[in-house]
């Protein structure tokens, strides 16, 4: 993973992630930690693991799964600090289903 400075206009390189990962999301949680979840692997399976990044000191660590494993998928911080994950695909499969991590 990699850190972006837009001050500088640079990257730094950080932690490595606990699962090697695309298509996935990334929110801000209001505890500042950020919520990855899901996306797909180098086979283009869907991945149901999620983790969290403490920018306090560049690590990652792993936190509850998804119930499907998706990407491509959507996810919206809620107000009330709750993280919304909807829709995506796995391995052909489409998903009209939603779910919510909660911190």
């Amino acid at each position: 993973a990699e850190l972006f400075d837009p001050a500088k206009g640079t990257f730094t390189a950080t932690d490595s992630m606990t699962t090697s990962r695309v298509a996935h999301t990334a929110n801000l949680l209001s505890n500042g930690m950020v919520l990855i979840a899901g996306g797909v692997d180098a086979d283009s399976n869907g991945v149901a693991s999620a983790e969290l990044f403490d920018p306090s000191n560049h690590s990652f660590t792993a936190t509850g799964s998804l119930n499907d494993a998706r990407g491509d998928h959507t996810a919206t911080t809620l107000a009330n600090g709750q993280v919304l994950v909807a829709g995506g695909a796995s391995s052909y499969m489409v998903y009209d289903s939603a779910e919510l991590y909660q911190p």
